[in-house]
């Protein structure tokens, strides 16, 4: 499955894409929201790993305008870890949710949940 991780957080971003590849997935990186959407266009992942506060565009907007485009499964990671947050991702149309700090095994699982969403 090819990912985009949207991340502005190096050693985040690094160790989300080194975990994926570990996974078997190829890997499709952006730094701040608007990097997002246009690799998103350019790359046409099956899923995107999106933070919910990067600069540029925040990724609660980026994943509005991903879903307003494509039914493409996302996960939001967030430090914003509040049920309002959980809700906020539900709204904007993310499929899964995972708080920072998180463990690798609960990342894998829910990124194999967005995998099980595209065979539906």
């Amino acid at each position: 499955m090819r990912i985009l991780i949207a991340e502005d957080n190096a050693a985040i971003r690094m160790m989300v894409q080194q975990v994926l590849e570990e996974e078997g997935h190829e890997i499709v990186l952006a730094e701040n929201g608007l990097e997002a959407l246009q690799r998103t266009m350019l790359h046409q992942p099956d899923a995107v790993v999106l933070d919910g506060s990067m600069p540029v565009m925040d990724g609660w907007e980026v994943c509005r305008r991903i879903k307003a485009e494509r039914d493409i499964p996302v996960l939001m990671l967030t430090v914003h870890s509040e049920q309002a947050d959980r809700d906020r991702a539900l709204r904007c149309g993310a499929n899964e949710f995972l708080a920072k700090p998180f463990d690798i095994f609960d990342l894998i699982n829910k990124v194999n949940a967005l995998q099980h969403l595209l065979r539906a």
